[in-house]
Parts: structure tokens; sequence; C-alpha cells
């Protein structure tokens, strides 16, 4: 007893760190679907053109009966998930409101008295904490704001307000952003801090940052970032009204209707329905399926929950229209699912095993060496101005080595046929382009890179930033002094970048 005493102690601290495995596993048999049904829809997703899937999870009662992790994306990694943010912005104004912090009728302008203009109009001074919530503030949204402003609470709240606040839905992240700074101005602490004490902690969710505002305040509209099972946490938290293991966390009545149709929003109406015009509730989307709702971002970052089934379905990964994706679940997952447990499926579940942990993003085809090419090793090639930033490169057989106009320098090791996982010195590539942007999030983010010679004097390099959501890759031709350059960024165009050998 004193040895298994001694041994529990010695793991708690790995206990309390993992977050990886904490939901309880089934099987989609166990669980009341089809096992077929799940393989139909992960090779679905997986078949997706200009598409990259980096994470799925399929949750029902409560247990994950499926989930898949393309090499080199690991389950235990972090993914930002840009707009699926708002749901827990959301979140820590419902628990702000049961703590009698806020009320969702307190008027915006009363939280920041120091940032005032001289004259304030009526519909800036009608606007509330509820039309933020409903991304029905009556500011027209100015997508650029955040890329020249160093106060971003400031010069929102100096915006024209053109439309009676609560009237007209206008998707603006900025919404977001007021939301996530009257928390912090009414709590004294940032909103993940917030976040951590009163929701992350009870929910053992270790791994989450968020990125910050020019003055410290965190961006609410996007910027989070934490693993696929977090997101599988907050599909069971909102499919459980805010219960979590018996904790109410945030009142039922709160998110209830916040994952209600509140404003008619999205696309415009259409038949048939899609999922972008069944209306918002408070930084929830609807969706088509009747009674569903999700947590949504751009590039693909979904949580879907149906409460009539007792099912969530996260899909974090790389595409630019994730209509596509969500399909995947109504057409191939929904008809899957029956009321009581089926008969086990031993063939059909040893496929889907395979074919979750052998899932892999597509590597370059070639070779391992060129003779060719290894008059060139070592030496600079110094490229010309580029978006990237990259100011030159040098390959030594299986390293690359990058120096950015920044002066940071990379020096990763590359995989032929699989992937090496590299400790980054600098960050991503990043598709937003607010000031100060990657501004709190941790440093040390994660490469994988991988490479193959496609012909003698031509590289090809991938790189995965897996701990992230883009990637790059580079194509490097020693016989025309020259690298191609795209990142994996939806209709990113690749740049052709010519270089001098140093």
């Amino acid at each position: 007893m004193k040895r298994q005493l001694l041994i529990l102690l010695a793991l708690l601290p790995l206990l309390l760190a993992a977050q990886v495995g904490d939901l309880p596993r089934s099987t989609p048999a166990a669980e009341g679907i089809s096992t077929q049904a799940v393989i139909n829809m992960m090779d679905s997703l997986m078949a997706l053109p200009e598409c990259d899937i980096h994470h799925v999870m399929v949750v029902r009662h409560g247990k994950v009966v499926a989930e898949i992790h393309p090499s080199p994306f690991r389950a235990e990694d972090s993914h930002t998930l840009y707009s699926a943010s708002k749901t827990f912005t959301s979140l820590a104004v419902g628990i702000a409101i049961d703590e009698n912090l806020l009320r969702l009728t307190d008027r915006v302008m009363t939280f920041f008295p120091d940032k005032r203009t001289d004259r304030v109009s009526s519909n800036m001074a009608d606007m509330t904490v509820r039309d933020l919530l409903m991304m029905a503030s009556g500011v027209k949204p100015d997508w650029t704001m955040r890329n020249n402003s160093m106060d971003w609470v400031k010069d929102w709240l100096a915006k024209p307000v053109d439309d009676k606040p609560g009237a007209l839905f206008q998707y603006d992240s900025m919404c977001t952003f007021m939301l996530s700074a009257i928390v912090q101005r009414v709590t004294g602490c940032t909103m993940l801090e917030y976040l951590q004490k009163k929701l992350f902690g009870p929910m053992h969710i270790t791994m989450a940052d968020w990125e910050t505002s020019p003055d410290g305040i965190n961006t609410g509209g996007w910027g989070l970032r934490v693993q696929a099972e977090t997101m599988a946490k907050l599909g069971l938290l909102l499919l459980n009204k805010g219960n979590w293991n018996g904790e109410q966390l945030v009142s039922a009545d709160y998110v209830t209707d916040a994952c209600s149709r509140l404003i008619d929003g999205g696309a415009k109406e259409t038949v048939p329905a899609t999922d972008g015009n069944q209306g918002y509730g408070y930084q929830v989307w609807q969706s088509k399926w009747p009674g569903s709702f999700r947590a949504d971002g751009a590039m693909g970052q979904y949580t879907v929950v149906v409460p009539q089934e007792d099912l969530v379905v996260v899909i974090l990964g790389m595409k630019l229209y994730g209509h596509e994706e969500l399909a995947c679940i109504w057409n191939q997952l929904m008809p899957g699912l029956k009321n009581e447990p089926l008969q086990p499926e031993k063939k059909l579940q040893k496929r889907l095993e395979n074919l979750c942990a052998k899932a892999k993003l597509q590597l370059p085809k070639g070779k391992s060496t060129s003779k060719k090419a290894n008059a060139f090793m070592g030496s600079l090639l110094q490229l010309e101005h580029n978006r990237f930033g990259l100011k030159w490169i040098a390959i030594e057989g299986s390293m690359l080595k990058l120096g950015r106009e920044d002066g940071s320098e990379e020096e990763w090791a590359m995989g032929y046929g699989d992937w090496r996982y590299n400790t980054m010195v600098g960050f991503p590539y990043y598709s937003i382009n607010s000031l100060n942007r990657m501004q709190g999030f941790s440093h040390g983010f994660t490469a994988a890179v991988t490479y193959a010679w496609t012909s003698p004097m031509v590289l090809e390099v991938r790189i995965h930033y897996v701990d992230w959501i883009s990637g790059m890759t580079l194509v490097i031709d020693f016989g025309k002094n020259e690298a191609t350059i795209c990142d994996t960024y939806p209709n990113s165009k690749p740049q052709t970048i010519p270089f001098t050998l140093q």
C-alpha cells in the first residue's frame, strides 16, 4: 500500500498536467453509431480538395468514440481557433453575469469613462453588453482598425454608430474584443486569467494561451490557442447547459440563450438552408441540422453540438470554405446514429483504428539526396526582399537554416519520408496583421519539417507549425537560382524569389 502511494505521488504532477485522454473513450458501436459512418466521415474529410485536416474528434454520450490527428499533427498539440475563440469569451461574460459583476443590459460606455470622446452619440450611449454578444452594435465593421491602432477600446468607441444597437447583425470581431475589455474591467484580471480560475481549472484545461491587444487585453474575437480535446470539452459543456461533472460553471439559462437563435445573422436566406444563414446567439452560430449549433472559426475551426443526438464533433484544420466540412458531418455521420448500442463491429473498428493511426498529410515525393546539388550544400542563398521576411536560406544535408530580415535565425532538422519536430526561435506565419500580433502567446512554437529532392537540382521542403495552424512549402531550384515559397493559407499565391549564392 505504501509503495502504491509513493508511485501515485510520483505520478501526480504528470496526472495534473495531462490533458490528452481526459475524456473517457469508447467505440462508435457501443455508443450507437455505425462504425462505417465514422469511417465515411473521416475519409470524406481527408479527401476534401485544398484542405488540411489537423484534428477531428467525435464524442457521443460524453465519450470520445473516434479521433484523428493526421501526422505531423498530434493530439497534444495546441491549435489556434480564430473566431471559435468567441464562444469562450461569451462564457466569460456569462460567468461574470452569474457573479453579479455585470448585466446584459449594462451600457457599454459606462465601463470606459476614461475612454470617452467629448461627445457620445445617442446610439453609442444606448449600446449594451447584449448588443455586443449578438454582433448588433450598430458600428460598421472595420477590419483594418486593429492594424493601425494602439488603443483599440478608445478608437472603437470613437466610431460612428450608424444603426440602432440591437437591430442589425453585423459580424465584427471587435465586438467580441470589447466584451473581453469589459470582463477585464469588472474582474481586474485578463479574460484568460478569469477563465482559468472559473472555467478551465474545474474542467482540467491546463494548456491555453490567448493573444492580446497592444495594451494587454485578450483579443476575445480570435487568438485563443488550445488542444482539440479542450474543444470537445467546450462542446460537452454547452451540451450540458453549463454543467461540468455536476458543477454548474455557467448558468443554464445563459448557456441556453447563448446557443439559441437570437438574431438573424450570416449569409442571406437561401433554399435549401445552409449552415451560414441559421442565425446567431451569444457568440454561437446556429447550424442547419435541427437544434444544432457550433463554435465557428475561420479556416475551418468547428465544434458542432447536436443536443438531440447527445453528440459533439470537433474539426480543426485549414480550409477556406468550411461548409464542405460540415456537410461531411450531416451527410456521412448523422445517418449512422442510432438510439441504442450496436453489436460490436470488430473488423470495422480495426479498420477505423488503422485509418486514424496512419493518417498523415502529404509528403513531398523524391529522393533523400542529390549528388548534383552537393556543391551547393552549406552555401547561403541570399534572397531578394519577400513577403515572408526571409533573408537567406542554407541547406546542409538534412538541416534547413533560415535567416529572417529581423535578424533572427532558425535551424531545423528535416525528415525524409517522415517529419522532424523543431522548437522555433520566431513565430509562425500569420494571416492577421494587427499591431503587436502574437503578443501574449507562449514562445517556443513547433515546426514539423520534411523534404525530398524532386529532381537532381530541385529540393522541396514542407513545414507545418503543428501547435498553430499554418505551414509553408519551400521549393529551391538550384538550376534557376530561385526559391518559390507559399504558405498554406487558402488562396495564398506562391512567390518566386531569386537568390544569389554566397
